[in-house]
């Protein structure tokens, strides 16, 4: 709503003013509502000062008598207005008993988007250092849907590679697991994925000293892509019973995927062999004594090989040349695909658009939001050699911490400990930008009074808590929309700078929904919650709401059941529970 009174404004600057005025020459600022630098921008192009030229234009615009301003100043070539709160907080007031939980969302989009995230491999339990993957997807469907696309989530299991090769060769060959990785983790040691991940660590050390061993993985992978369905189907049953155990973590988080896509399905049905037949009609294709593939150098992309390798000299395909078929069959499927990767798969990313969009030649958009990674206080993993910090271990950890804060605080339900602490490890992931390095800080993610998740979330109670006092607590948020409706019209009356600086917050929550879904950041909306939340507490302790008087306890009744809506669909919409009690 906010943008929209940009765009209002610019367009009675440009009449009035007979000069071209862009909703981006409009900004919010510190000291006024709205800035503009329009004087400097004309200044420049017709040598006036911008001092002198901001103050004509603020004449000019109070002889215009603008319903939307209630003044305007000019300050050291700056234009600052001052809005009409009678006027805006009429249009708030309608806007939200119209669209109520449905405020910011979206008009519904033709375009259809195909997201692909995590996809981590079967090779056992989803570890810390992709787990930032999983939650920037995660709330990216949940933004991409309210702003108004269909979405579609995919998960793309790698069950077609040497790891789950090993690991079935492994269980061939009866090798058992190493004893003291067992013993690591022996709380989750009856879970499926963590079964397997015991048996990988194992094989990949057998995989490294006995040739025999590697000999029959690699012939085992060779015979599973050339038809073989013994092989394939020994391989296929691995990486499921490591799938199963996984996809208990999401469901933990709150994590649902629409589809799970399986790299197998592209070798039995041949789609593989068919792209690599159609890139060798292609000019870019070259051999070399250890494989087949593309010349890429004339886009930019050398590989020390000189080839990105499609096909291996012993006739077995690459991840890349199956993620091409993977990608040609989402083609299908959508209108534009997005990916959410690691920075450590930008040139494979590179690699795969080049080739489908420069020699495949194909329209439909490709996408990708690429992220850094968590260092979790210095902990160094490696899946091969048994050192892994398991989302599971996070999770128990999260939960435990959570139970020891609301006990020191003496408020709260212990019982409600899993969506604090989930909670605070989701934000503390989302709230910073996907290509920015995180260093995870327990005592930041649990800090009920600094930026996190559960001093949001107390912020959403805190509303809860007013509107309940008022109204009781059944059915309170009917209760308190039936009251309001006998509020009006709003009075913006006696307006207090705290309920301003509250209201232009809440304008800004569609516009903040937009910018997070068009440059796919959801920390746009977390740092906006965030900054929300300050302000609304700000508010609770400047601005009695229960004991004013009838049109300002109207008012600012409205502004927390607002405030409450925002904080609600905000949460949900990062993956994280809003509570009403804590």
């Amino acid at each position: 709503m906010i943008s929209q009174l940009r765009r209002e404004l610019a367009s009675k600057l440009e009449e009035i003013l007979e000069i071209s005025v862009g909703e981006n020459d409009i900004f919010s600022s510190e000291f006024s509502d709205l800035s503009s630098t329009i004087a400097f921008k004309i200044g420049k192009e017709i040598g006036e000062n911008p001092v002198t030229l901001a103050e004509k234009f603020r004449e000019r615009i109070e002889r215009a008598n603008i319903e939307l301003i209630e003044r305007v100043e000019s300050l050291n070539g700056y234009l600052n207005f001052f809005l009409n709160y009678e006027l805006i907080l009429t249009r708030l007031w309608n806007e939200i008993l119209e669209k109520k939980e449905n405020y910011g969302k979206g008009m519904r989009r033709k375009e259809k988007i195909i997201l692909e995230h995590t996809s981590i491999n079967p090779s056992g339990p989803v570890h810390v250092g992709r787990l930032r993957n999983s939650l920037i997807g995660d709330a990216l469907s949940r933004i991409l849907k309210f702003y108004g696309y269909e979405v579609e989530t995919h998960y793309y299991v790698n069950d077609i590679g040497k790891q789950i090769a090993m690991i079935t060769m492994a269980e061939i060959w009866n090798i058992k697991p190493d004893p003291e990785v067992v013993k690591s983790y022996k709380e989750y040691a009856e879970k499926n994925d963590f079964k397997v991940f015991f048996t990988y660590v194992s094989a990949n050390r057998l995989y490294e000293k006995d040739e025999k061993f590697r000999e029959e993985v690699d012939n085992l992978i060779k015979r599973a892509e050339l038809g073989d369905r013994k092989a394939l189907a020994m391989i296929k049953s691995v990486a499921k019973k490591c799938l199963d155990g996984q996809k208990k973590i999401y469901e933990i988080l709150g994590i649902n995927f629409d589809f799970y896509d399986f790299e197998s399905n592209f070798i039995e049905t041949n789609e593989v062999f068919n792209v690599i037949e159609k890139l060798k009609q292609t000019k870019f294709w070259r051999k070399a004594d250890f494989g087949e593939g593309l010349d890429l150098s004339s886009f930019g992309i050398e590989r020390a090989s000189k080839l990105s390798v499609l096909l291996r000299k012993d006739g077995t395909t690459t991840y890349l040349a199956r993620d091409i078929a993977y990608h040609l069959y989402k083609m299908k499927l959508g209108d534009l695909l997005l990916n959410v990767l690691g920075e450590d798969h930008k040139l494979e990313f590179q690699e795969l658009k080049t080739i489908l969009e420069k020699i495949l030649n194909l329209e439909k958009k490709l996408e990708v939001v690429h992220f850094s990674f968590v260092n979790f206080q210095g902990l160094q993993m490696s899946t091969r050699e048994g050192r892994i910090f398991p989302v599971d271990k996070l999770i128990d950890l999260a939960i435990e911490k959570a139970k020891a804060e609301i006990r020191k605080r003496g408020k709260g339900r212990e019982s409600d400990a899993p969506l604090v602490g989930i909670g605070a490890i989701k934000y503390h992931l989302l709230k910073t930008s996907p290509m920015k390095p995180i260093n995870f800080s327990w005592k930041a993610a649990l800090n009920f009074e600094g930026d996190s998740a559960p001093y949001i979330q107390y912020a959403h109670a805190r509303c809860c808590s007013i509107l309940k006092k008022e109204f009781g607590e059944d059915s309170f948020l009917e209760k308190t929309l039936n009251f309001l409706s006998s509020c009006d019209p709003i009075s913006a009356s006696k307006l207090e700078e705290n309920e301003k600086k509250l209201i232009l917050q809440i304008l800004r929550f569609p516009e903040v929904i937009e910018n997070s879904a068009k440059e796919y950041k959801p920390n746009i909306l977390a740092n906006y919650l965030y900054d929300l939340s300050y302000i609304f507490n700000k508010f609770y302790y400047e601005c009695p709401v229960l004991k004013s008087e009838k049109k300002i306890k109207c008012r600012r009744l409205f502004l927390v059941y607002t405030t409450k809506l925002i904080l609600a669909n905000g949460l949900y919409l990062l993956g994280i529970k809003a509570l009403d009690v804590m």
